[in-house]
């Protein structure tokens, strides 16, 4: 049996004594403004650009805590510093986003995809939703309009595009996209904002889910042609994990809503990602030495990627969050003991025992493969998200077990 108050606090203490300290002292530009993206094992600046997507998700993350949590003052202020810096220097005139600028806010790098608009776009509107303040709301609404009607003209010029070439879709621009419009909804009308999670919830369903195994792909051709090499065939773990959990978010808003259409399919939605969680912890998980591996290959055959059984602190938690979600809403009995063998590993390598902060990365040995906690491809959007929703999540298990076994001794009484 877990102790799911015990666990609560084991994640909260995690979240506000570990992770979020590491954050609050040392990615903050004073200077220049915005955060630094690049920080060792100790906290030291690591000299380097700024990345719109990670500035943005750090935006997000400190105005969901403020909202979500205790509401402190230090994590709303720090959140209105980089929103500053992210609207002066993030966008072209046109709203659309850089993906890479120096310190100073000087773009470098175009992006190759939506994902940096999807992240700018949650940051402003979470931001609204801790502050209540209109200029947000509308800088969040405009760059939402600006990179939906850019991707409708994107996905239009390549289905129309008839060339060799792989033009391959990735699943994590419409996992982001998923859960913008799931944070962005209430800005928006009820048609405008049914249509947009119609058309991403159609793209995972029809283009990126393989029906024939129920697997989600991560690399498909326009349309959802499956690409035999291996990157078609590679799944990324934690990327399965974090879409699931946002799925079952829109599961969980439907089912909130009595009477709304389609709450049924919604429900089989749920028992549906809930065995996609499942099996992948039985694929990606290393009997050896334990841990949830990094890649899978979707037809079993020999990764040729030599990271794919790197063990990634994102990776875990995005597995924790979702198997709880899981849990609370199928009662699959399953999710709690994978929870439990993931959790301990989790708790048991990552935290740093020397300082604030978790590791990023381990080697298959548990041991840590970078002297860094913040890289340009992670910073705190998973740890802080995952750490803070697993404690809330395990405080609506108990009760959720509890009815399970009241309807089993009912089940049993009439028969």
């Amino acid at each position: 049996m877990l102790d799911f108050p015990k666990l609560s606090a084991i994640y909260q203490q995690a979240l506000l004594r570990q992770v979020v300290p590491f954050w609050l002292k040392n990615s903050r530009d004073e200077l220049c403004g915005g955060y630094f993206d690049l920080l060792s094992t100790s906290g030291e600046v690591i000299e380097g650009d700024k990345f719109v997507s990670l500035q943005a998700q750090q935006v997000w993350a400190f105005s969901w805590l403020y909202t979500n949590l205790d509401g402190q003052t230090a994590w709303l202020e720090h959140a209105r510093h980089g929103a500053a810096f992210l609207s002066q220097f993030a966008h072209q005139d046109t709203l659309n986003c850089y993906a890479r600028l120096d310190r100073r806010g000087r773009p470098v790098r175009q992006p190759a995809d939506l994902i940096p608009d999807c992240f700018a776009t949650m940051a402003y509107a979470q931001l609204h939703r801790a502050t209540g303040e209109d200029e947000w709301a509308m800088l969040a609404k405009q760059t939402l309009a600006n990179l939906l009607e850019r991707r409708a003209d994107t996905r239009a010029e390549q289905a129309q595009t008839i060339d060799n070439l792989q033009q391959l879709q990735q699943l994590s621009e419409t996992a982001v996209l998923l859960k913008l419009v799931l944070i962005i909804q209430p800005l928006l009308d009820e048609e405008r904002g049914k249509e947009a999670i119609d058309l991403i919830m159609h793209e995972i369903q029809h283009e990126f889910l393989d029906r024939r195994s129920e697997t989600l792909l991560d690399n498909v051709l326009p349309e959802g042609a499956f690409v035999n090499t291996p990157e078609g065939r590679r799944l990324n773990v934690g990327l399965t994990f974090q879409t699931a959990g946002y799925l079952l978010d829109f599961y969980a808003e439907s089912a909130s809503v009595r009477n709304t259409p389609g709450v049924n399919a919604n429900r089989k939605l749920a028992m549906q990602v809930t065995g996609w969680c499942l099996r992948l912890c039985e694929q990606a998980w290393d009997e050896t030495n334990a841990g949830l591996n990094q890649y899978i290959d979707f037809k079993q055959q020999t990764s040729v990627f030599p990271d794919w059984q790197q063990k990634w602190a994102w990776v875990q938690l995005e597995a924790l969050t979702a198997l709880l979600k899981s849990y609370i809403h199928t009662r699959q009995p399953d999710c709690l003991k994978w929870f439990k063998r993931i959790h301990d590993y989790t708790f048991q390598h990552f935290p740093d025992p020397k300082q604030t902060g978790w590791h990023l990365v381990l080697d298959t040995y548990a041991h840590p493969l970078l002297a860094a906690k913040a890289i340009p491809s992670v910073g705190c959007f998973s740890l802080i998200r995952c750490l803070a929703e697993t404690s809330q999540l395990l405080t609506k298990c108990e009760p959720a077990q509890q009815k399970e076994r009241s309807n089993r001794i009912g089940l049993s009484l009439n028969s």
